[in-house]
């Protein structure tokens, strides 16, 4: 489990989270929501980021978080305003500014949380130039899940039925993907769907069928109700220990060898609830 991460997205538009708060809470692997790529150009969305709200301030905050025990800090872009606009831009031209403003802040990496119907063989392009430019950055996706009518096995999509990352997943791209189990009631594996806690095992071992064993997996949940329209705490009857069991049902799958850990949706939102989420896979995630 020396691989595994406590993922954890920190908004960047309304935060009064740092990123080393975040890391002192338990998670190891912080991801900026939302970078942004406009053409060939690299930014933060909006601008700045809330809580660390100049270049300088954010540079020290991403540093004092890898001192707190930070493992990986990852730009993301996409999301569901969409920052990802590369348009006609060279990969090759991109991957080297990209590169460039990642090492410049000090993140590790990058994550593709694209909620868009686009061109997933650009997207393959774009992350084999990145490895080329720099082969130790860490690439990371976000799909959503979907399954096709008649289908036993689940789909990873950007947006509806889109398959923009399938190229680059089946070329090993990626080293993580952060799986967003949650705002899509579809998929259905072992009678179980994004409103049982169980979906976290089941999905993770229906996914382990498809995606590349280099690749690893981290099931991704909302930290509480408001987090998502569609989740395991928007089930009919929600018991009291639906922490406990998140952690059940993690522990049920972190020996297979491409379990990546956990990922949740937001830091923000899960520091407003106590940091519950992180407190239950803290021991587990770090054992």
């Amino acid at each position: 489990m020396n691989n595994s991460l406590m993922v954890g997205y920190l908004q960047s538009w309304s935060s009064n989270v740092t990123f080393t708060q975040a890391a002192e809470s338990g998670y190891n692997a912080i991801v900026l929501a939302f970078g942004e790529i406009d053409g060939s150009n690299i930014g933060i969305y909006d601008g700045f980021f809330a809580a660390s709200h100049t270049p300088e301030l954010l540079k020290e905050d991403i540093s004092n978080a890898k001192r707190k025990g930070a493992k990986q800090i990852l730009l993301s872009v996409g999301g569901a305003n969409n920052t990802y606009n590369p348009g006609k831009t060279p990969s090759n031209e991109l991957a080297k500014n990209i590169v460039s403003f990642l090492n410049e802040y000090g993140f590790t990496g990058i994550d593709f949380d694209l909620e868009i119907d686009g061109d997933g063989e650009y997207l393959d392009e774009l992350c084999q130039a990145l490895k080329n430019v720099e082969p130790s950055l860490v690439i990371t996706a976000a799909p959503q899940l979907n399954q096709g009518a008649h289908e036993t096995d689940l789909i990873l999509v950007s947006a509806g039925n889109c398959r923009m990352y399938d190229q680059a997943v089946r070329n090993n791209r990626f080293d993580y993907l952060f799986i967003q189990a949650y705002n899509n009631q579809w998929p259905v594996i072992n009678d179980t769907n994004e409103t049982d806690v169980e979906f976290i095992s089941n999905s993770f071992t229906n996914l382990t069928k498809n995606i590349p064993t280099e690749t690893k997996i981290a099931i991704g949940e909302p930290a509480d109700r408001q987090a998502a329209g569609t989740s395991i705490f928007t089930a009919p009857d929600v018991p009291n220990n639906i922490y406990q069991l998140i952690h059940d049902q993690y522990e049920t799958i972190c020996a297979n060898p491409q379990f990546g850990g956990a990922m949740v949706w937001s830091i923000n939102l899960d520091a407003q609830n106590e940091y519950k989420f992180v407190n239950a896979l803290k021991g587990l995630l770090n054992s």
